[in-house]
């Protein structure tokens, strides 16, 4: 139990409620797990395992009681490799009125334990959170990194850089084991320490599969992680902004392994955001960080968002994308302590984690109410009210959640698992209690008992567990790894005991083997880098093995993933950069979900010179000129047009290189979007006539003031000139009004006018000409948002929309034809939003989008809202509707007046009820059918294309085979989404061979891609790779 008053309380102390760890080991080498709980400010408690699920309480005998005021994090560990197990404990002093040091409890091997911290350099003094004991040197003893947290103070708020200034008691430090007495090599390791440093948690692992230990450090608040990735000279080099796209928040717990079976180390780190519907609306959330998130990143900070992050790991360690959102584990609430092992012995990575905070400081109403009740006291009588005024803030017990792990993806099993029983667990840990060949789940709880889960799994799964001997100065071989082989599957796991949150596990590897009932052979790679393998060694116990390598490396068996052959060398041909203009669509529409803004850059490829040799014509942003470069045979070099700089406060979005009057040349199109001035004329289309290699603005064409997103050309009615369809994506102005996109009939002289027989009101975003029933004629493949993709079949000239399989409204991005199933005829591929993000949106459960005019001022807004249950509430937050709509703030005073109200009680019905609706009811990419010409089935891609919007697809060509190259991610969303960059690039074959670009030789997409180009020079073909905001990366065909 903690006990507050106005000296202790969270008011004066942030992580009073983050509560305290659960360590498990074998204290009396009986063979028995035994427990030790640390506690906050109570005695500490070591239980002796008695069997059965028995145990016996042996504190006072044991003499293990802390002297420390505030404990925190605690790790069994051989620290004089005598053979039994000590005791560290963490703790803060140094705050408040609180006393003390980190404690090393040395086993006497009789029961009883002395505390010699002092001896061995360990009474580390200051704000510390958990030890995390690995041999960083390869000297084979074992070092220290303790992790440390800051506190609020004037200095911890500053710029990124001060995390270079160490600060005493605040800064995480790595010691060093000198023949056994730890000294502070924190400096010379490079490791930081600044005020700005709010260390909760470490996972420890070889990322880059160098054979050297690494480091990510979860930080709260606005500091970023720390991702140290080991030199092996005894320095770290911190590469957290190189590898991650983003990052949690508020980082609490993680844990890191490999979640995948791919022989790469992935990271779990965990956050706070909420999944029940009235927290959400009651408390703080990314929404209300639009404009910090802005002030943090121009301090130096990462981008971080406040949700759990399953960060997988691409290539050795050197790109992570997020997969959390698409396993549904992004959002557990409060949570702390995460722990991945296989619970249910079927071979595959499970996730446990640890929930619930005692109350909510986040909670909107409380902190509106004591900033009000503020104002009017002095600062003494402040807080002696603010701390009264604790028991005003909202509870937050929340029940644990459990995972399963499959080949594809995570699911929850809480509930079935584990019950629902809401709970204050913070530390957690697992151990195989009862020595039946599964894990069991043990947690420390705030102000409770202790929950021990017992796991009954099904005993006809196999499982093998491994207990390692190494050598002296690290005898339970901390750091090795281990790979099982079986006839089915390869298995990864390194020992590292400190896990989750303030936390340690038993030292024993634990592999689950569902039904195979052989391992073909078992690989350790040891701390110093040996091998032993054994081969057909015995399952179903527990594998005692002592240090006896037969190979003297191991670097074959650094587990680096599924590898290929590269095909592409990165060469650059062009020196260009894209730059978005600073146009903000959420300044005026300031509940809409994305940025429509953001479509180009505009790109056209064509032999502009009739030199043989591709040019290329790219599309500034508003205030950046177009620029045309043009390929000598070598390279591709900018050639001046000044009717482009004329036109240089256009955003162009899309263009066409074509014959438009039939003189023999290729004249350009390029389609307008939103510019940063809103200057009209600017967002017009232009077509720029070729003469004499020369370009020239034809003022003798129609207007179209939309924002055009695609522009395609052909001579679809066969009358021998080229026609265009133009594809509008949305009204500057209004973000949830559809708009007309048709098609400008060329009467062969380049006069264009609208072919009337051609409607098409919808959200356009790409469009094909492709011949997908082979009749010699091209028909037409459109794209679209908040709707269905539409396919005309070419009928001699007319358009005929055919059908397609119901339930396909998306977000759509763009499409390709290609055979798939390669039976003959031309599939279509389609980019949609993916299943990697916030929204949701099924059959059964459709997102939906209101377009009305809800505060009758004669604006009409976009109201998104999701599914609950069968009725819809607004994804957006009573501030957020506020900021657009101000008799919202009228109706809804208090954050709990509002947070269960659908979107008929926040909006009236007769609002919604008049206005225009919009729906997706399928997110995800995937694959249009062709079955002899009837497109009737929608074959969805496998998880790992899910991961974000799917915007590019080009047809390549590896080894003789053709296949799709495959980009995407969207930058330009709001908070709420935080960034969906996770689809880092693949190839597709068909749906069961997909290979990350990363192992081609291409460097894996972490920006905004818009498409793909290829381009041929007098010695190679070349691919490009054209994003929004971004370089254009150039990579050589092998």
């Amino acid at each position: 139990m903690i006990s507050e008053n106005t000296d202790h309380s969270i008011i004066n102390y942030i992580y009073f409620y983050n509560g305290s760890g659960v360590a498990a080991g074998d204290i009396n080498n009986d063979g028995l797990v035994d427990l030790y709980f640390a506690s906050n400010q109570n005695r500490n408690k070591l239980y002796l395992n008695k069997g059965n699920f028995k145990f016996e309480d042996i504190s006072e005998s044991a003499n293990i009681n802390s002297n420390s005021s505030w404990n925190t994090g605690v790790t069994m560990v051989d620290i004089n490799n005598d053979g039994f197990l000590d005791i560290y404990l963490c703790s803060v002093s140094g705050l408040l009125d609180f006393t003390g040091r980190n404690e090393l409890f040395i086993n006497n091997g009789d029961g009883t334990f002395t505390e010699k911290a002092e001896e061995f350099g360990l009474d580390f003094t200051g704000y510390s959170t958990q030890a995390y004991f690995f041999d960083y040197d390869k000297d084979l003893d074992l070092d220290v990194y303790i992790v440390n947290h800051a506190i609020h103070t004037s200095i911890s708020h500053g710029p990124a850089s001060i995390r270079s200034n160490r600060t005493p008691l605040v800064g995480d430090v790595l010691l060093r084991n000198d023949n056994g007495k730890f000294i502070d090599v924190s400096e010379e390791a490079n490791i930081y320490g600044g005020a700005n440093s709010y260390g909760l948690s470490a996972s420890l692992a070889d990322f880059n599969n160098d054979g050297w230990d690494d480091l990510y450090i979860c930080n709260d608040f606005h500091e970023d992680d720390y991702y140290y990735i080991n030199q092996k000279d005894g320095t770290f080099k911190e590469s957290l902004k190189s590898a991650f796209t983003a990052t949690s928040r508020f980082s609490m717990g993680s844990d890191a392994a490999d979640i995948n079976a791919d022989g790469l180390q992935d990271i779990i780190t965990l956050d706070m955001l909420p999944k029940d519907e009235k927290v959400i609306k009651e408390t703080e959330g990314d929404e209300a960080m639009l404009n910090k998130q802005s002030q943090l990143k121009r301090l130096g900070y990462s981008n971080q968002y406040s949700r759990n992050m399953l960060q997988i790991n691409n290539q050795n360690g050197a790109y992570f994308y997020d997969a959390a959102i698409v396993n549904n584990i992004e959002n557990t609430d409060w949570s702390w302590g995460p722990l991945i092992a296989d619970f249910n012995n079927d071979s595959h990575q499970d996730i446990f984690i640890a929930n619930g905070i005692l109350r909510r400081p986040n909670g909107l109403d409380f902190r509106k109410y004591v900033a009000n009740a503020f104002k009017s006291r002095s600062r003494s009588d402040g807080l002696e009210w603010l701390f009264k005024s604790i028991n005003e803030m909202p509870r937050g017990e929340v029940a644990n959640e459990i995972y399963q792990g499959d080949s594809e993806k995570l699911t929850i099993k809480t509930g079935q698992w584990i019950d629902k029983t809401p709970s204050l667990s913070n530390g957690a840990i697992y151990a195989d209690l009862d020595n039946d060949g599964d894990l069991d789940i043990i947690t420390n709880n705030l102000n409770d008992y202790p929950y021990i889960y017992k796991n009954n799994t099904d005993q006809s799964k196999n499982s093998v567990s491994l207990d390692l001997k190494f050598l002296k100065g690290n005898k339970e071989a901390i750091g090795s790894k281990a790979i099982v082989y079986t006839n089915k599957t390869r298995q990864l796991k390194q020992l590292f005991k400190s896990r989750g949150f303030l936390s340690s596990t038993e030292k024993k590897l634990h592999f689950g083997l569902n039904e195979e009932n052989k391992v073909d052979s078992l690989v350790i790679i040891w701390p110093d880098l040996k091998v032993q393998t054994i081969e057909n060694p015995e399952i179903n116990t527990v594998l005692n093995i002592n240090y006896s390598p037969n190979r003297n490396t191991s670097q074959n068996y650094y587990l680096k993933g599924k590898t290929e052959n590269t095909v592409f060398n990165n060469k650059d041909i062009i020196n260009y950069k894209h730059e978005e203009d600073n146009f903000n669509d959420f300044f005026n529409q300031k509940l809409i979900p994305y940025k429509v803004s953001t479509v180009g850059p505009a790109v056209a490829v064509a032999d502009v010179d009739n030199n043989k040799y591709e040019d290329i014509f790219i599309g500034g942003a508003s205030g950046k000129s177009s620029k045309l470069y043009l390929n000598n045979g070598y390279k591709l070099n900018p050639k001046n047009h000044n009717v482009f700089e004329e036109d240089i406060y256009c955003e162009d979005n899309s263009a066409s290189l074509f014959d438009a009057d039939g003189d023999g040349d290729l004249d350009l199109y390029v389609g307008s979007g939103i510019n940063t001035n809103r200057i009209k004329k600017y967002e017009n289309d232009r077509l720029y006539i070729n003469e004499n290699n020369t370009f020239k603005k034809s003022t003798n064409f129609p207007d179209n003031y939309l924002n055009t997103s695609t522009v395609v050309t052909y001579d679809y009615d066969n009358d021998g000139d080229i026609d265009i369809f133009i594809g509008n994506l949305s009204n500057p102005d209004v973000f949830g009004e559809s708009t007309e996109s048709y098609i400008l009939i060329n009467d062969g002289k380049g006069n264009f006018k609208k072919d009337l027989n051609f409607k098409l009101s919808s959200k356009v975003t790409d469009a094909i000409w492709e011949d997908f029933n082979n009749d010699g004629v091209k028909d037409l493949i459109v794209t679209c948002q908040w709707d269905t993709p539409k396919i005309y079949l070419n009928n001699n000239g007319s358009l005929d929309l055919i059908k397609i399989p119901e339930n396909l409204n998306g977000l759509w991005q763009t499409a390709i034809t290609y055979d798939y199933d390669h039976d003959g005829d031309k599939d279509i591929l389609l980019g949609n939003w993916g299943l990697n993000t916030r929204f949701k949106a099924t059959k059964e459960k459709p997102l939906h989008m209101y377009f009305g005019d809800f505060d009758n001022n004669n604006i009409k807004e976009t109201i998104i809202a999701y599914n609950i249950d069968g009725q819809y509430y607004p994804l957006n937050t009573k501030d957020e509707l506020a900021s657009q709509m101000n008799v919202i703030s009228k109706r809804f005073v208090q954050h709990s007046d509002f947070s269960l109200k659908t979107v008929e009680e926040v909006l009236t019905p007769k609002s919604v009820k008049s206005a225009q609706l919009f729906y997706v009811d399928n997110l995800k990419s995937g694959i249009l059918q062709n079955n002899n010409g009837s497109f009737d089935q929608f074959v969805p891609f496998p998880v790992q294309l899910q991961l974000s919007p799917i915007t590019s697809f080009e047809n390549i060509s590896i080894d003789t085979k053709e296949q799709i190259l495959i980009g995407g991610n969207n930058l330009n969303v709001t908070t709420y989404h935080g960034q969906y960059n996770s689809l880092q690039g693949y190839t597709f074959y068909s749906l069961d061979i997909i290979t990350p670009v990363s192992n081609l030789g291409i460097k894996p997409f972490k920006k905004q891609v818009k498409s793909f180009e290829k381009i041929n020079t007098k010695n190679n073909k070349y691919l490009l790779t054209i994003s929004n905001n971004d370089k254009v990366d150039c990579y050589a065909v092998k």
